[in-house]
């Protein structure tokens, strides 16, 4: 996953460094659906990585196996962060049903 996509989630409106909140104003930024679609396509990508360099190890196409170890690490930690960020807005989700209007 790319860190860079991490980094664009303090461009969101109301969004600021450490935590801190800045009025929302409409910059012509990425939103957060356009920012979470580009990050899934991202972990897709990793795992196609992954998955294509434990078949070329396993075809005998290429001994690195640093690399391999290397791409299934970034596949696996991708997944991991994209599990938990989707963890973390089902509970807001449920959350915020249960606000009573």
């Amino acid at each position: 996953m790319n860190v860079n996509n991490i980094n664009k989630l303090t461009n969101l409106p109301g969004v600021g460094a450490a935590g801190t909140t800045q009025p929302s104003s409409k910059t012509g930024g990425a939103s957060f659906s356009d920012l979470l679609k580009e990050s899934i396509a991202e972990v897709s990508k990793l795992q196609r990585d992954a998955s294509q360099a434990v078949e070329a190890l396993a075809t005998g196409q290429t001994e690195d196996i640093t690399s391999v170890m290397t791409a299934m690490e970034k596949s696996e930690l991708a997944f991991k962060t994209l599990l938990a960020i989707r963890a973390k807005l089902m509970d807001a989700y449920e959350e915020i049903k249960q606000i009573q209007v």
